[in-house]
């Protein structure tokens, strides 16, 4: 064998750090009983879905999109948010889960961790398609309508019934991932792909449930909020950019509530998490594809 062919053949500094990287990790996974995952739109990027803020992000071109996006636009004019929207929507169906979504559903699946939740901050429902069913979508979904509520809650049965009902652990977590999507309003699926018409429904009051720039979370992050005061031993970011705050909010709970709680940060582009953790610079499909392989069920 040549010298030159014998270059070929040895792994690079990168390829060396990224198996070690991976190696600590798999072992910290093997360690973890409730982990946390918190992915972003690195994620469905492999999908198909234009990432937000990454080198070649949506908003990164378009600058203006947060204004776009926001809610004073829905206020002052609704048409153009909702066109937004649509065209959103039309991307997202044309894409499919890929192996990191379907791994994050096996692990569900195979309750691979006593406690596991997805909390996304994806709106592209594509963590659903994979058959994934614990996950809190912070951001909601762009295949949901929402309404406001047509009664307070004080006077509404049901939400007595799930106060009451809280404190039961079989229910507790039904009702809190319920409140999450539902956001103090009423939800309802529309999977019309285009819409019929812009906007898509005759009420004024109707709104994607989504969340717009110059909105407040409301009542989205109970679910995360709640699982993370039961304590998390590690958190798997995935795709996520350091251009929403939120991730560095509940990075720095789940630290707050177990000072050991490790933290894996998997971003091929940037490692823009300010907390102490492990970085691997690799693609969503490959980390996990790799870390799947070496993660063992839980017996």
């Amino acid at each position: 064998m040549s010298t030159e062919e014998m270059k070929l053949e040895q792994p690079t500094f990168a390829e060396k750090i990224s198996v070690n990287a991976l190696s600590a990790c798999s072992m910290v996974l093997e360690q973890t009983e409730r982990l946390l995952v918190i992915t972003g739109a690195g994620i469905s990027a492999e999908s198909g879905m234009p990432t937000y803020r990454g080198p070649e992000g949506h908003y990164t071109k378009n600058p203006g999109q947060s204004v776009v996006m926001s809610a004073n636009m829905f206020t002052n004019d609704p048409t153009v948010v909702w066109k937004e929207v649509d065209k959103m929507r039309i991307q997202a169906a044309a894409c499919q889960p890929n192996a990191a979504h379907q791994i994050l559903a096996k692990w569900e699946r195979e309750e691979r961790f006593s406690g596991f939740l997805i909390a996304t901050q994806n709106i592209d429902g594509l963590h659903h398609m994979s058959g994934s069913l614990r996950v809190s979508q912070m951001h909601g979904s762009l295949w949901q309508l929402a309404a406001p509520r047509l009664m307070d809650f004080a006077e509404d049965d049901q939400f007595s019934d799930d106060v009451r009902f809280l404190d039961y652990p079989e229910m507790r977590e039904e009702i809190l991932q319920r409140w999450s999507e539902e956001n103090q309003r009423m939800i309802w699926e529309d999977r019309r792909v285009p819409f019929a018409h812009i906007p898509p429904h005759d009420d004024p009051q109707v709104r994607p449930n989504i969340l717009l720039y110059d909105e407040n979370y409301g009542s989205r992050l109970v679910w995360v909020e709640d699982f993370i005061k039961g304590g998390v031993d590690t958190v798997l970011v995935i795709g996520c950019s350091g251009g929403v705050t939120i991730l560095d909010q509940l990075l720095r709970m789940c630290r707050d509530v177990n000072p050991d709680c490790e933290i894996i940060n998997i971003n091929p582009h940037e490692d823009c998490i300010t907390v102490p953790h492990r970085h691997l610079a690799l693609a969503a499909t490959t980390a996990m594809q790799t870390l799947d392989a070496i993660v063992s069920p839980q017996s």
